[in-house]
């Protein structure tokens, strides 16, 4: 699916449908790829995401010599205080325990601290609330951030609104996100290209740096 197709004639005539232009400094976040969400037997909460998470590694390999790269992982201390509300409605959370094999990074990403990949450890949908996430990026004088992830209706979406809230430009990677359904997928695809981000495909990365 092309990104264009997201942009109907109704979001043009309600002012939307405007698009970033490229950048001068780029960074990757990995949204949520971690077991908990992406290996079924692990939690309820994860699905299949196994063409993301492949496409994901490749965005990875492809984006390490222009940019730093950043993954979330959502988890909890036994107890769960930092779930807040939302524990009220996603029960599931009470799996995504901090040392469990729930938070641990899925095997098939290259993470490499060595090149400097770093853990951005959250406890709500955005990777920017609670982190330190908007803080780093502003000091490495990033303007430009490219998104991966799960789900594309929940925690990819959070983090992309506020991406563009922080000021900086998202780019949401469409073959490198995933969601528990296609409808979902498509639908919030659909939303962030036409208000809150570039939803592009990871064929198309080169024109961004």
């Amino acid at each position: 699916m092309e990104s264009k197709s997201h942009t109907d004639a109704d979001n043009i005539r309600g002012g939307f449908g405007g698009s970033f232009r490229a950048g001068q400094s780029v960074a990757l976040v990995v949204v949520d790829f971690q077991k908990g969400f992406t290996q079924p037997h692990v939690s309820p909460l994860a699905a299949d995401c196994s063409s993301a998470v492949e496409a994901t590694a490749r965005v990875i390999e492809a984006i390490r010599p222009h940019g730093p790269v950043f993954y979330t992982v959502c988890g909890y201390r036994p107890g769960l205080v930092e779930a807040g509300r939302w524990i009220e409605k996603c029960g599931a959370l009470d799996t995504l325990i901090v040392g469990t094999e729930a938070c641990e990074l899925d095997p098939r990403l290259p993470f490499d601290p060595s090149a400097g990949d770093l853990i951005v450890p959250k406890n709500m949908p955005s990777a920017f609330f609670g982190t330190s996430l908007a803080a780093t990026l502003t000091a490495l004088g990033v303007d430009t951030l490219l998104i991966t992830g799960c789900t594309t209706s929940g925690c990819v979406r959070a983090s992309a609104v506020d991406a563009i809230q922080h000021g900086f430009a998202p780019l949401v990677i469409e073959d490198a996100c995933a969601d528990r359904s296609w409808a979902q997928h498509q639908s919030n695809l659909i939303d962030l290209q036409s208000k809150y981000a570039e939803v592009i495909h990871s064929d198309n990365l080169s024109q961004w740096f």
